[in-house]
């Protein structure tokens, strides 16, 4: 090896090796400044987008969710490091890291569209979604398909 190859060996390594610890340190600083409640904000805005969803609604629910840790935070934090990766594309459904996402995902929907006024109005999908309240399954005034009794009515 000559002493130029030597020199330009030497220059791409370096190179190899601060771009490599730039991107960890980039990403080790997105990791540390992640938060539970915007992934959670991040998920229903990308499995929702066809829906009209009320801003101060879903950033409500976020935090209430958030509190009650039924999501992994590892999980969560993971998904908002990961940011436009996440918004922009989905894990392959077919290995475990895509099947936790996935699950996650369903959970959080499932658990905003439980906790709205979704399904009380209809599930229409040409109005605004609004956040009523964390939902509680064991509460019955708090089941969006729970219909009022007409007690004169025969049974």
């Amino acid at each position: 090896m000559t002493a130029t190859e030597s020199t330009h060996f030497e220059h791409r390594s370096s190179f190899l090796i601060s771009t490599t610890a730039a991107i960890c340190g980039i990403s080790a600083w997105r990791f540390a400044t992640s938060q539970d409640e915007s992934a959670i904000v991040k998920v229903l805005y990308k499995k929702l987008h066809c829906l009209k969803l009320d801003d101060t609604g879903v950033r409500r629910f976020a935090s209430d969710l958030a509190a009650r840790k039924v999501i992994s935070s590892l999980k969560l934090r993971i998904v908002d490091a990961a940011n436009g990766l996440y918004t922009h594309h989905s894990p392959p459904a077919d290995n475990k890291f895509g099947h936790a996402i996935r699950h996650s995902e369903d959970r959080v929907v499932t658990e905003y569209l439980m906790s709205s006024d979704f399904f009380v109005k209809g599930a229409d999908k040409n109005r605004t979604v609004n956040y009523l309240g964390y939902y509680v399954p064991l509460v019955a005034f708090n089941n969006p398909f729970a219909r009022p009794v007409n007690a004169a009515s025969p049974a």
